[in-house]
């Protein structure tokens, strides 16, 4: 399984990553909805991408190769499974 060669969340991190991803759903379905939009709308989710970043700033769906972010020592053991 490719997922268990990437290192685990703490229970710290696993708790601020679901926070994090639970306000970046909202902020992005008040765009789609036109609930919300604007400088403002778009500040948040740079700031919570930022935040998540802090965790862990690679294996995102960055809308690029999904290689190309992950450090080459994870990349080696996700490749030899």
């Amino acid at each position: 399984m490719l997922t268990a060669a990437l290192p685990a969340f703490n229970p710290d991190e696993s708790a601020q990553l679901s926070q994090i991803w639970d306000r970046l759903y909202e902020c992005y379905l008040e765009r789609v909805n036109g609930d919300r939009a604007g400088p403002d709308l778009d500040r948040e989710i740079e700031s919570l991408i930022r935040e998540r970043n802090k965790i862990r700033s690679w294996g995102w769906n960055t809308g690029r190769d999904w290689k190309d972010d992950i450090p080459d020592d994870v990349l080696a053991k996700l490749l030899s499974q």
